[in-house]
């Protein structure tokens, strides 16, 4: 099948409106997703009750990073099975051996270190800010 320079072009162009017809309602739909979770209080609130929910507490028994890069995720392992995420800060600070604890609804965790130090962080802190700041903007 030979096809002509003219028909090429025709059938080019057909194939790139088809392909604008799937894919601007697309990228419409996600920006309105996007803009329903930056501005929603339901949203919002829904994410922070459920970030209280968490709880952990245990030794931690290893410490993982994806990558080694400045801004590489971390992670401290518990009790040898409870992976979680942890701030760069906290990552340096803490060592195979401490523990810590994270209660069903508070918002702080404390990690007891070996030397008697004890550290708080404040896990929830980004989430309950946009949540009264929404709270109060409304």
């Amino acid at each position: 099948m030979n096809y002509s320079e003219q028909e090429l072009e025709e059938q080019n162009t057909e194939i790139k409106k088809n392909l604008a017809y799937v894919f601007i309602p697309i990228f419409v739909m996600l920006i309105c997703i996007g803009i329903y979770q930056n501005y929603s209080l339901d949203y919002k609130s829904e994410r922070y009750i459920e970030s209280k929910k968490i709880e952990y507490q245990g030794k931690i028994t290893a410490k993982e990073e994806e990558g080694d890069f400045t801004r590489a995720p971390r992670f401290m392992v518990l009790n040898g099975t409870n992976k979680i995420r942890i701030p760069n800060e906290i990552y340096y600070q803490i060592e195979i051996g401490d523990s810590v604890s994270k209660e069903k609804g508070k918002d702080s965790a404390y990690y007891y270190l070996k030397n008697g130090k004890v550290i708080i962080q404040d896990c929830n802190k980004v989430i309950r800010e946009e949540y009264l700041k929404l709270k109060i903007e409304k």
